[in-house]
Formats: C-alpha cells, structure tokens, sequence
C-alpha cells in the first residue's frame, strides 16, 4: 500500500512539472530539430505547413476592367494555334522566386508542391521546409506570382488573361528573405530542388559574379534532363560583362522586347544571349488577386518557359537540350541569323511544336557552342523564315507538284495529237476528220 501511495505522488509531481513548463520550450525544441534558435518564434507554425510570412507581403492587384480586350501578347505569340498541338499538360515549371500566391484563382489548380529556402543562424545558413505559398516579392513586389501566371495562368475563370502553358504545373520554390538577401549557397539549393521537382526551370533571376555553388547547381539540373531557362538581367549591358545562370553553358538565357519588337533598352546583352520574347508592359497576375502590369528579362522568360513546357508535353522523349535547340532553331530572327541583343531572335511557339527540326549537336552545354556564342545550341535557318510552318508549306508544295504534272502530261498529250494529224494531212490524202480539241484542265492554285 504504502509503495502504490508513493507511485501515486511521483505522478502528481510529474503531471505538475509538465503542466508549469513554458509552452516557448517546446517550441526552442522543435525549432532546434528543424534549424536552431533562429526558427524558434515561428516553428510551430512551420511544424504545421503554414505559409512563412514574408517581411514586406505584397500588394494586391487591380481588377480587369470589364471592358478590356484580350490580352495582345496571346495574338503576339500565336498561341491559339500552338494550344491547338499542345497546352502544357504533364509537365512541371519549377519558379526559383519569391514565392506564389496559392490563394489567386488563375494559379490555385496549377500548383504543385513546393518549397521554401529560409535563412537562419546555424550552417549551413539556410533551411528547407514544405512550402513555395505566399509572394515575398521585393518591397511588396508581386514578382513570383506574375512569373507563374504568364507561364501556366488558367483560363477558366477569364479566358482574356492565359498563361503559356495553361495546363501546365508550378513547382514554386520560395527564398523568403529575397534572392538579393540570399547567399549563393542557399540559391544553388533552390535550383537543385527544382531540378529535382520540375521538367524545367525558371530562373527569372540574375547574378553578377560567377559563383562555383551555382555553377554547380546549374550543371545538376542539365544533368538530369531539365530545360534551363534563366532571365538575361535588366542592367543595360552592353555586352562586357556576363550574367549568370543565364551565361552558363545549357542554358537558355532570355532577352526582352519592347511591344514593337526592338529589344528592350534594359535587356542586357551578350554573345551568350540564346533568344527573346516580349517582356514590356506584360499583363501579369497579382498576389492577392487582381492584375499588375510587369516590364523586365524575368518576365520574358516566364514566357518562354512555358514555351518549353509545351514542346516538353508535346515531345514527351525529346531531351531538354533537343527542347533548348528547338526553340532556337525555330525562332524568328531580328535580321541576322543571331544578334547579341536577341540572340537567336524572337520565340515562335507554333513553330516550335509543328516545324521540323535538324539533329542537336552533340554534346550542348559541355563543349561551349558555336563560336562566339558561349554554350548556346546551334541555331540552324528554317527553311521558310516567312510562315515558320514546314509542314504547312510542304504539303501545299506537294499539292502544287501533283497538279503541275497532271496539266505538263495533258499539254504533252495535245502536242503528240496534233503531231499526228500533221503526218496524215498530206496532198492527195483523204481529208481527215476534225476532232475536238483536247485543251489542259483547267489548273488554278488558291
């Protein structure tokens, strides 16, 4: 009796030490297991998967007006007929940004898993969770949102505002102090894990300095098949200096063009610059809701990885380096076969799905490209820069061929009838009979 006496104030000792115990340790220790005591005051909020708060929460968009038009930048790029051949599905855009507002009705079905890259005080400085919700764009910018929304925005709710990709997925992969806060090493893990989540890689971004992290990082995803596309920077180079990942060996680095095609004064260049698309004044998705208006590289490359994910849906086997040759090969030049501004020239998505396309050279990425153009695949002409459809114009040639010998073969035929009736009409000969004259068909092309 008296040892059952003593268990039972052993535990009445225990459930009152427990009971006065501060909840904050709980919290120290399920932050030290997860990254240190920098995590500590929002650990349990982590814990569960809620959203990090960002330190400058972006601010929310502006309605459509009812009365305007369809987004021009749809006509621009001619994707009502490249939906036709292919809208993304099954593949997966990983955004290396500022995170994706997975509250905004045009991007909720398109998001995947992702996660979130948050700086702390213990190596290696820096730790992932679950997460990529929530834009922690630049002083209450909007910046991930609206690269997502140009790739993969849904039509379903507004079909005047679609992405390139509507039926793509977003992998966001969140810095959430910023990527200008975020050291190289923290950025090489972003771009590994969206090498590890998505068959291509936004990367609207751009570093002065090459870094050996990210450099690596690069390397990583080209090796395991994804298609790179990484924005040329906004600094207005003239082409004296490199930005990287964009000027790294494999990838696909984008320019900006103004709305009347010439590029976009800030767009830096370089022989390294791979190709362009449109990226001022791009209608683009906001967080919260609601639409912003976007100008810059990052923006274009939104566009063109979208671009990828539709050869990528459509060309399921087609390896990325095949993808990145596609792309180029078929872009539509800017009067030389490739300038250091546009690079191969301007994306052209219907010709990149429909035309077809020589070998890519061996080896892209690794042995560093043509001359001149530091690791970009090489760029062959298409063989009708005027429609960039070569299927479409080999079919009507082939009409056209079918046609012409059918009408040479009737006109050889009235050649050898009337040859004939010369021979027989000779002095003394009995008059021939006149017979009806065989005239060609009737032959037009439309």
């Amino acid at each position: 009796m008296r040892r059952l006496r003593l268990l039972a104030v052993a535990l009445v000792v225990l459930f009152i030490t427990l009971a006065a115990a501060p909840t904050a340790a709980f919290a120290e220790s399920a932050a030290a297991r997860i990254g240190g005591p920098a995590l500590a005051g929002l650990s349990l909020a982590r814990l569960g998967q809620k959203p990090v708060p960002c330190r400058n929460p972006p601010a929310h968009g502006q309605s459509l007006p009812a009365a305007a038009p369809r987004d021009p930048t749809i006509a621009r790029l001619g994707l009502d007929r490249a939906w036709d051949l292919s809208t993304g599905a099954k593949v997966t855009v990983a955004v290396v940004d500022s995170g994706v507002d997975g509250t905004q009705p045009k991007l909720r079905p398109a998001l995947a898993p992702g996660s979130d890259f948050v700086t702390t005080q213990t190596p290696p400085g820096w730790q992932r969770l679950p997460g990529g919700l929530g834009d922690c764009g630049d002083n209450g910018g909007t910046h991930g949102t609206a690269v997502a929304g140009l790739i993969a925005a849904r039509p379903d709710d507004d079909d005047r505002i679609i992405g390139v990709a509507p039926r793509a997925r977003i992998a966001p992969i969140r810095i959430v102090d910023g990527v200008q806060n975020a050291s190289p090493e923290m950025i090489a893990a972003a771009i590994r894990k969206g090498a590890d989540l998505g068959q291509v890689l936004n990367l609207s971004l751009a570093l002065p300095v090459d870094r050996p992290a990210v450099r690596a990082a690069i390397r990583y995803a080209l090796d395991h098949d994804v298609v790179v596309v990484a924005a040329a920077g906004n600094e207005s180079s003239n082409g004296d200096s490199k930005w990287y990942p964009a000027a790294y060996p494999g990838v696909l680095a984008v320019a900006a063009l103004k709305q009347d095609g010439t590029p976009l004064t800030e767009s830096n260049r370089g022989s390294w610059v791979g190709i362009a698309a449109p990226g001022d004044r791009l209608t683009a998705l906001a967080a919260g809701g609601g639409y912003t208006t976007v100008s810059g590289t990052s923006f274009a490359t939104a566009l063109v990885s979208g671009v990828a994910a539709l050869v990528r849906s459509r060309f399921p086997d087609m390896s990325a380096a095949e993808v990145v040759h596609r792309l180029t090969a078929t872009a539509v030049p800017l009067g030389a076969a490739r300038d250091d501004r546009v690079g191969a020239g301007i994306i052209d998505p219907f010709a990149a799905l429909s035309a077809q396309s020589a070998a890519v050279p061996s080896d892209p990425g690794r042995s560093g490209g043509p001359a001149g153009a530091s690791g970009r695949v090489r760029v062959l002409p298409r063989q009708d820069q005027t429609a960039g459809i070569v299927d479409r114009w080999g079919t009507l040639l082939g009409a056209a061929g079918v046609l012409a010998v059918a009408a040479a073969l009737a006109y050889l035929g009235r050649l050898a009838l009337l040859a004939a009736r010369r021979r027989r009409k000779r002095p003394g000969d009995q008059e021939p009979v006149e017979e009806p004259a065989v005239d060609p068909p009737d032959v037009r092309l439309a």
